[in-house]
């Protein structure tokens, strides 16, 4: 499991970055309780996100810009699997649980992204 999550790191390093740019607080938060596991920091990303949008706490600007981390991983996950059954199981299965952002996601998110979000409803 280490080598994959190792694997995925690599794949998704430019995402890390555009994350631990835009969300600092969070990356380093989450990066001590978590170490290196990617699945766990998207996870709790996809927490992060739906709960900031259903209890309106951050900017607008801010939650556009956590939907553009998740729109980079569709892109990634495209080719691969691995990202895609992270991106599935983690950041979206939580936007999918919380009313106003699945309306917000359904709106924000990348063709490819909003595809496999609607792929979790059937």
């Amino acid at each position: 499991m280490k080598k994959q999550s190792a694997l995925d790191g690599q794949r998704l390093s430019k995402v890390n970055q555009y994350l631990e740019k835009n969300f600092p607080d969070f990356f380093a938060e989450a990066r001590f309780q978590v170490g290196d596991d990617d699945y766990f920091l998207y996870s709790r990303f996809g927490q992060y996100l739906a709960r900031s949008i259903e209890h309106r706490r951050t900017p607008r600007s801010k939650i556009n810009r956590g939907f553009t981390v998740l729109n980079k991983m569709a892109a990634v996950s495209r080719k691969d699997p691995s990202v895609r059954r992270m991106l599935v199981s983690g950041p979206l299965e939580h936007l999918l649980d919380a009313p106003k952002a699945r309306a917000l996601a359904m709106k924000r998110l990348s063709p490819v992204a909003q595809g496999y979000m609607e792929s979790l409803c059937e």
